[in-house]
């Protein structure tokens, strides 16, 4: 008995008759006539009678096609495990197109494997991806939950987008923030609430003249609405598209990492390398000199006292003195 003998088997109860199994195995029906007839004595049970051109299975016989088609079926599974394994990478949206895109085209177009990205709102939502098994790698600022593995791929300086008719400095004065209408992906959105929370360490309020979806705020400041935060290859895509974009005094940077359960597999160690390659353009090294005097946002929260290298950012306690308006509608 072999495997070949089964499929005849499952093919030919599928067809109802051996001309029509002969066809759909591209044999010549005499040779699938043996071969069944063959297995049918090594078994001891007669699968098929025969009727004139066609066939019916007796009962014994449908138990032997039940398990042969079992077993045909469990030896195709197992050879398309490797086939089927993917490596699932989960970030939140704005990463998803910053790293994980890139990322995922080259690794894909490497020859590296299968890849799939998966986007989801909050940070808190890849970590439990990661923990209950859904993702392997997650794309999220850091800092990161100590029981995850974490590869820091660098830091990311956060620019201020506006609309093209606006003049305003460059670099501009985080603290004349409030004084220029924003726009925001809206109340409740973590990345709005960090902001504003951060304007309120200084004591500030922001100005939010707009809300509206994410993927939208690049398109509200092209066409005047107010200024929005943005960052590498978003920033880059708006200013191409007709927005302007200035530089925040003191700079305001974020560190990207990598995280998982475990430490990486081979597959993963692939991805992050190729992250780490596709992100060289945008990302800051540790020891560039702007981290020195920037503030560090963590994705919830802006800590401007605890920035990547003893940052000379004023303290959540301060109070800034109030700046001259900038020339802006």
């Amino acid at each position: 008995m072999n495997l070949q003998q089964l499929r005849y088997l499952v093919t030919t109860a599928d067809e109802g008759t051996m001309t029509g199994a002969a066809e759909a195995l591209h044999m010549a029906q005499p040779a699938l006539s043996r071969a069944v007839r063959g297995l049918e004595e090594e078994i001891g049970v007669t699968v098929f009678e025969r009727k004139g051109r066609g066939i019916r299975i007796t009962p014994d016989g449908r138990e032997a096609v039940a398990i042969a088609r079992r077993i045909v079926s469990e030896v195709d599974r197992l050879g398309t495990i490797g086939a089927r394994r993917v490596l699932r990478v989960c970030a939140i949206s704005g990463l998803a197109r910053e790293v994980g895109s890139p990322a995922i085209a080259r690794f894909v177009s490497s020859g590296e494997g299968r890849a799939a990205l998966d986007v989801v709102d909050t940070a808190d939502e890849v970590v439990e991806r990661l923990r209950d098994g859904r993702a392997a790698l997650g794309i999220v600022d850091l800092p990161a939950p100590h029981d995850l593995a974490v590869v820091a791929l660098g830091w990311q300086e956060l620019v201020l987008l506006h609309p093209p008719d606006w003049t305003i400095d460059d670099p501009f004065d985080l603290t004349e923030l409030p004084r220029i209408r924003l726009v925001s992906p809206g109340t409740g959105n973590w990345r709005d609430n960090g902001v504003e929370a951060s304007l309120r360490a200084y004591g500030m309020e922001a100005t939010i003249a707009a809300e509206s979806d994410r993927d939208l705020l690049p398109d509200l400041v092209q066409q005047g609405a107010g200024a929005w935060l943005s960052y590498g290859r978003q920033a880059e895509a708006a200013v191409a598209g007709g927005a302007g974009m200035v530089h925040l005094l003191p700079p305001v940077v974020r560190e990207i990492g990598m995280i998982s359960v475990d430490e990486p597999g081979s597959a993963s160690t692939a991805f992050i390398d190729i992250a780490k390659v596709e992100m060289q353009g945008t990302l800051l090294a540790d020891g560039d000199p702007m981290l020195e005097r920037a503030v560090w946002i963590t994705g919830s929260e802006v800590r401007t006292h605890t920035a990547p290298s003893a940052p000379s950012a004023p303290p959540a306690s301060s109070e800034p003195s109030a700046p001259a308006a900038p020339s802006v509608p």
